[in-house]
């Protein structure tokens, strides 16, 4: 199991092998061991119109949403650290260097908290969303509609006005499927739900777990704050309720929502084109509370 933390594995070969010094430079921090599979990756573009448009949607401080899928110290045959995201086309792949490159992006890096979400689960989670790559979470035919101008746009400002959920709702009645740009947090939430039912019923997890990945604080109050007081069978049926009756909610989870969710802590922040490690909640505020100068 991996030692929870802010990047410490608690390896000496990787102390040793990677000095820590921060902040430090995106080359030596994706050699490093400080990702986790299934960590959390929020990020924002200044000057940027399309991730402008989503965070003005949005009401959120990023605007896009992905998952570490494979770090090369887990991983061997390696050299890069892949991230799995909700992108134009579909579900994808995509190098991380990437996210990281230009001094106009700011990125925030964010973990479940718990020592139950072990690599076993971090493992599922990434699975989950893999297979969203040929499910209908993709969203195949958005590849056929195209993502217009125009349909980006008036996405964006319905929803501002009514909603990331009604949004969705609407244009689903329409035969018509929302741009992925705005559903890439929901995809993530719904990994790490799919991930943690399919342990719960295999008896792998307990049914009160459902509610440590749960990141929108709103839907929490629906669950039990004490599971004790209910028998096994009773926990099972809140748990599966609360899924299928809250999807859409789930499915329309904010980057924002992501970002305040206490069920994760911040764990680094890229800047200023240097990844610094994140030491507390207010250390991470004043980090991400940042516009380039230039």
């Amino acid at each position: 199991m991996e030692t929870q933390g802010n990047g410490n594995t608690g390896s000496a070969l990787d102390s040793e092998t990677v000095p820590e010094s921060w902040p430090m430079s995106v080359e030596q921090f994706l050699k490093g061991p400080y990702l986790y599979r299934s960590d959390v990756i929020l990020t924002r573009k200044h000057r940027s119109f399309s991730s402008w448009l989503i965070r003005w949607a949005t009401r959120s401080s990023f605007s896009h949403a992905s998952l570490v899928f494979l770090v090369p110290h887990r991983e061997k045959g390696f050299n890069n650290t892949f991230v799995i995201e909700s992108a134009s086309k579909g579900v994808d792949l995509s190098n991380l260097a990437d996210y990281l490159s230009g001094q106009r992006m700011v990125v925030g890096f964010r973990r479940i908290n718990g020592d139950w979400c072990d690599e076993d689960v971090r493992s599922l989670v990434r699975g989950r969303m893999l297979n969203s790559i040929k499910s209908t979470y993709s969203y195949a035919t958005a590849a056929a509609i195209g993502l217009s101008f125009f349909n980006f746009f008036s996405f964006g400002v319905r929803s501002r006005i009514f909603g990331a959920r009604k949004a969705i709702q609407g244009r689903r009645k329409g035969s018509w499927q929302p741009p992925n740009s705005f559903i890439c947090s929901g995809l993530v939430q719904l990994g790490y739900i799919d991930a943690v039912c399919e342990l719960i019923s295999t008896g792998k997890l307990e049914p009160r777990r459902i509610s440590e990945v749960v990141m929108q604080g709103e839907l929490k109050r629906f669950l039990p704050k004490d599971w004790n007081q209910f028998s096994e069978a009773e926990q099972f049926e809140i748990m599966w309720d609360f899924v299928a009756g809250f999807e859409d909610i789930l499915e329309a989870i904010t980057p924002e929502e992501l970002a305040s969710s206490r069920a994760m802590e911040w764990t680094y922040v890229m800047r200023d084109g240097v990844v610094h490690k994140v030491r507390s909640q207010e250390n991470a505020e004043e980090l991400l509370d940042w516009h380039p100068k230039a």
